[in-house]
């Protein structure tokens, strides 16, 4: 993106994103209760009533800042359509419930049609084949989708715990941030803090604080599968779409908790000879209180163990070390996750204490 396209008052526009964002927040919490969009309490879901599920608002907001801004880069029109279809599957989730192998097919679908209508393709994952660049070839649009839709889904399973998902994926976009204005990407960078701003608005009524014991609010899969999906095309057009690029590895790092927590999934899953689509309690969200951490503390550790998995990937790429090396250096914190995932011991009582 050329650096004309910069406005003056892009801080203006950050603060329209937010507050039009915390308004549609809560004028959807009150349509959502009314027209059963809420998320019901259920052996697996502790919190205590149901809670409405706003995270298409989320959308909508960043939608309409965008539209206040009024210069809409044509090369995100494929992510404009995306991000409403994922956002409107989520919506019928929310409602409906949709059967996992309905819910992969839908996403498959959006995600292909943001791939053709965008361009956007992974078509190298590094320098880590002994130093050279390793080149997808025609594996490139596949492995594209494949990666799109286990961004989506990743996000998605990480909203389990009040403001998780909607912290990660902040702490995420704020690395993302920093690696646009490094490169001098101004149009993407304007992007990612619109987005931002817009998830910074549904924060305020998510996260608990002292005034507020419970989220009052909950993204759903609408905004989970809506943010994964933006979180992975920013990722891509960061370091595949233009000369002035990070590293593949790099946006791995930044996007690491979500990443290697559903990676730790899939392997312990198999191994135990589950099926990966499976819900569950065994999240390290969720291993987390019931060893004794409040939801606050988990949600706090988890949101910061993100950033500095961002950190240590941007100082990587910023520092020139090998993808050999940062790819090897991913191995540690999915070891970790997955040790403590097989070795703790489910309990029954302090899933109780918490609420999402």
């Amino acid at each position: 993106m050329a650096h004309d396209f910069w406005p003056d008052n892009a801080a203006a526009h950050c603060l329209n994103a937010f507050l039009l964002s915390l308004a549609l927040c809560l004028a959807m919490g009150r349509l959502a209760t009314r027209f059963g969009f809420v998320d019901i309490p259920t052996s697996r879901k502790r919190h205590e009533s149901p809670v409405p599920l706003v995270g298409f608002a989320v959308f909508l907001a960043f939608a309409g800042s965008l539209l206040l801004f009024g210069r809409i880069p044509a090369d995100f029109s494929g992510l404009w359509a995306g991000m409403a279809a994922i956002a409107v599957v989520g919506l019928a989730d929310d409602k409906f419930n949709l059967r996992a192998p309905m819910k992969l097919t839908a996403q498959l679908l959006c995600v292909a049609g943001v791939v053709c209508l965008s361009g956007i393709q992974i078509t190298d994952v590094g320098n880590i084949d002994h130093g050279r660049t390793l080149m997808l070839g025609t594996w490139s649009i596949p492995f594209t989708i494949f990666a799109m839709v286990g961004m989506i889904n990743a996000v998605n399973m990480i909203d389990g715990l009040d403001g998780l998902a909607g912290g990660v994926s902040l702490g995420s976009l704020a690395c993302f941030a920093i690696a646009a204005l490094t490169l001098g990407r101004t149009g993407d960078l304007l992007f990612i803090l619109l987005l931002g701003g817009s998830v910074l608005g549904f924060l305020i009524l998510n996260l608990r604080h002292p005034w507020r014991r419970r989220a009052c609010v909950f993204l759903g899969d609408s905004g989970s599968m809506m943010l994964g999906l933006a979180l992975a095309f920013v990722a891509i057009r960061l370091s595949q779409m233009n000369d002035a690029s990070i590293s593949p590895v790099a946006a791995l790092w930044i996007c690491g908790l979500p990443v290697t927590d559903t990676l730790s999934l899939i392997v312990r899953r198999l191994a135990l000879g589950q099926n990966p689509m499976l819900s569950d309690r065994r999240h390290l969200h969720y291993l987390l209180i019931e060893a004794g951490l409040s939801v606050s503390q988990t949600v706090g550790l988890l949101v910061s163990v993100n950033l500095v998995m961002g950190a240590i990937g941007l100082l990587g790429w910023y520092a020139g070390v090998s993808d050999q090396a940062m790819m090897a250096g991913l191995v540690i914190p999915l070891w970790i996750h997955t040790t403590f995932v097989f070795f703790s011991r489910p309990q029954i009582e302090p899933w109780k204490r918490a609420s999402h």
